[in-house]
């Protein structure tokens, strides 16, 4: 685990890395964050990535329009943040100013540090609505919006989008100069276009060129981010002052430990073995049922426990149980046979995930 102690610089060495990194007001940690996404990023995953080393956690993805018509009890679902949860940002989609202005301010008495707003998801439901990926093909209406929000709250106004809407259609230097002009305290970049969704490769050069277009602001980087090593690399190197990590953490709890204890002392230190990594996923897995209770808690682990059986021996008939598991004791029945069962020959799983996080 990530202890004070392990975050001291070694004398000397240049780390760690990315220390001093702030967004506007909020300092943080370290330059690692976790992205936003949809059905995986409760108070539950959050708090242990935290634990873990991540300098900013994210809430799920929420439409402001929904948001600002929720009732109380539906505020305190969809925006669960706790007092001792700082920094967190809460991520808003949605394409009208006001809309997204009065959803800012929600957040921000519900506790936000920091409000992020989604210029990247490729989902059609999104899409159509002229949110996400699709917003940020209008620079002049995004800056509307972005430009309301940053004059409504206190806290600094974030954005996270894709390099484009296709390859000829890369915008992602333009619309950041023009959101950095408007308050925009920082800015995410995902290295694909929404034309690729998760196929291809990230294209970092792409990402390089919005830290250039950009005077001051944090720039970060998201898309195939799965090497410690590549990692500190790319924040030396100037390409990105941080970087946001989705899919590769996914099943993987010590990507996340490793890649912040490189930038700390510049070695991901021993290769976990497959209890410690199960050891982990463990501790994810009861934190989701202590936050959701047991029956909607077990049901939401379900995909979880997916990940580490495909990493383990037997996993086709150790996978075959998973649908059936609906109480505490069943859970724990099962984790005692995947620990025995042990890791497959193909290692580790390390999924990819293929939802609305852009």
């Amino acid at each position: 685990m990530i202890t004070p102690s392990s975050t001291e610089p070694a004398a000397g060495t240049g780390y760690p890395v990315g220390a001093g990194l702030r967004i506007g007001t909020v300092e943080l940690s370290s330059p690692v964050f976790i992205a936003p996404m949809v059905g995986i990023t409760d108070r539950a995953f959050r708090d242990l990535a935290r634990e873990l080393g991540a300098g900013l956690t994210c809430t799920e993805m929420t439409a402001a329009a929904a948001l600002v018509r929720a009732p109380e009890d539906a505020l305190n679902r969809i925006l669960d943040m706790g007092s001792d949860e700082r920094p967190v940002a809460a991520q808003l989609v949605g394409c009208d100013p006001i809309l997204m202005a009065d959803a800012a301010q929600i957040c921000v008495a519900r506790g936000a540090d920091i409000v992020d707003v989604n210029l990247g998801c490729p989902v059609p439901k999104v899409v159509r609505l002229g949110s996400g990926a699709a917003l940020a093909r209008d620079i002049d209406q995004t800056v509307a919006v972005l430009e309301a929000m940053v004059n409504s709250v206190s806290v600094p106004v974030t954005a996270k989008m894709r390099l484009g809407w296709d390859q000829q259609s890369i915008n992602a230097p333009e619309l950041c100069r023009a959101l950095e002009q408007v308050g925009v305290a920082a800015v995410t970049v995902h290295g694909r276009t929404r034309a690729q969704r998760y196929t291809g490769c990230a294209d970092w050069d792409e990402i390089a060129r919005v830290r250039e277009a950009v005077d001051h602001i944090p720039v970060f980087g998201s898309g195939d981010v799965r090497d410690p090593a590549e990692v500190e690399a790319r924040i030396r190197q100037g390409v990105v002052d941080g970087v946001v990590v989705a899919r590769g953490m996914l099943g993987d709890w010590n990507f996340l430990e490793q890649t912040v204890r490189q930038l700390r002392r510049g070695d991901p230190g021993p290769e976990p073995s497959f209890q410690e990594r199960l050891g982990l996923a463990r501790r994810h897995w009861d934190a989701v049922v202590d936050q959701h209770g047991e029956r909607l808690g077990v049901r939401l682990s379900r995909k979880f426990v997916v990940w580490a059986i495909k990493g383990c021996s037997g996993a086709a008939r150790l996978r075959a149980r998973v649908a059936d598991l609906n109480t505490r004791a069943e859970l724990e029945e099962l984790f005692a046979e995947i620990s025995s069962a042990g890791e497959g020959p193909g290692g580790w799983h390390r999924p990819a995930f293929t939802s609305g996080e852009g």
